[in-house]
């Protein structure tokens, strides 16, 4: 990873920025490493103590108690963290500094939010981005290399790759924590910048539609594993005063936290780029190594309710499905044959189906809860309210259009 930073810049990251992607790199490993279903006694919260070497143990160990508060939302897991000497320490560069001309970082996923941020940050050409990737193997070629060329960024480009392996053991599948080594190497890139190292703040872009980062339970079945984090304001907003703590000057930005997905689309600044990209992108929360989109998890039905939102008709997502029809009714309804696998296919189906059921019945307050609620969110409580909301009714009109609502 040194090498390659330092065949983009030339120089190497903050020292704090290093410490920073050991902790996130630790915090991944040890939750590859401790299975769940082995360790936990109600099958999801683990206690979990890591040790991780930095560059300053003294200032770091004071900000313990604060960073664990911080894993444990994003992971649901108690975290006991000891901080010791041993941080990254890299060699000088032996090549001369290049001068960088990008003046903030956005994150570039290969999935359809973060193409759109790209794509509407090209058109407004306010900012010069470095785009920020986390290498995947069998993305890369499709949609990592091939955005940046689509959007004429392939100058602009840092792709790094994390890929913590646990072997022969069972390792756990939730995977919650593994974005935050996505942002590290954000933070990493952001204190390459000569506007860093002038001493003025970094944007560090992290393109997410509301719906998704908020990400509120659909039923209390889904309070443990499928709600992830990442982007969650709270969680955003306590890395944010963890960087400040720190003196880490980046500064964390969701221009989209209050639009959903379709929204994101009917609003991007460019939309001939955007029909012309946006098939190509991956949204599908269980397409695994073969990258096709499943069609059911809740992730795709977000994504083909957006196109549906963009365009105004099915047909206008071309996404190769594995399941192109949600409807239960190709099953025979549900009956005693449709059960197991088959039912656990359609568990998102179903849960979408519940929620927009429930917010009929009792409203959407009743069914947000106290996922939003006005002591985290404060006076902006309502307009997290409303995107979830809006969300979850956008995923309810494409259901209508085919004829499982």
């Amino acid at each position: 990873m040194a090498n390659e930073l330092f065949e983009w810049a030339g120089k190497s990251p903050a020292t704090k920025a290093w410490d920073f992607t050991a902790l996130a790199l630790g915090v991944v490993g040890a939750d590859r490493l401790v299975n769940r279903a082995m360790v936990s006694a109600d099958g999801w919260t683990r206690e979990i103590d890591l040790t991780v070497g930095v560059s300053d143990p003294y200032n770091w160990q004071g900000l313990s108690e604060r960073v664990a508060e911080m894993l444990s939302f994003l992971t649901g897991d108690f975290w006991n963290l000891t901080f010791v000497e041993g941080g990254y320490h890299p060699a000088p560069p032996k090549r001369p500094a290049i001068a960088r001309p990008e003046t903030c970082v956005a994150l570039l996923s290969g999935g359809l939010d973060s193409l759109i941020g790209a794509i509407d940050m090209e058109a407004a050409g306010n900012d010069v981005p470095v785009y920020v990737s986390n290498r995947v193997r069998g993305d890369v070629e499709t949609r990592q290399k091939a955005f940046p060329v689509a959007l004429g960024a392939t100058g602009r480009v840092l792709s790094l790759n994390a890929d913590p392996r646990t072997p022969g053991m069972s390792a756990e599948i939730s995977q919650r924590p593994r974005p935050i080594v996505f942002i590290a190497f954000g933070i990493l890139a952001a204190t390459l910048l000569d506007r860093y190292k002038d001493n003025e703040p970094v944007d560090l872009h992290t393109p997410e539609n509301g719906f998704i980062s908020l990400n509120v339970p659909l039923t209390t079945a889904r309070r443990g594993s499928l709600s992830t984090r990442t982007t969650h304001p709270r969680f955003i907003q306590m890395l944010q005063h963890l960087l400040d703590e720190l003196g880490i000057s980046v500064r964390l930005r969701n221009r989209y936290q209050f639009k959903t997905k379709g929204v994101m689309m009917a609003e991007c600044r460019d939309q001939q780029t955007l029909m012309r990209l946006a098939a190509a992108s991956m949204s599908c929360g269980r397409a695994g190594r073969s990258y096709t989109h499943c069609g059911r998890c809740l992730p795709c039905l977000v994504r083909r309710s957006s196109f549906l939102k963009w365009r105004g008709r099915l047909d206008a997502d071309t996404t190769i499905y594995v399941h192109p029809n949600v409807d239960l009714r190709v099953q025979g309804r549900i009956n005693s044959e449709f059960h197991g696998k088959a039912f656990a296919e359609y568990d998102d189906v179903m849960q979408t189906l519940t929620a927009l059921d429930y917010v009929k019945r009792h409203g959407a307050r009743r069914w947000i809860g106290p996922a939003i609620g006005s002591m985290s969110f404060g006076g902006q409580a309502d307009d997290y309210r409303r995107t979830a909301e809006d969300g979850l009714l956008e995923i309810g009109e494409f259901l209508e259009v085919t004829g499982l609502r």
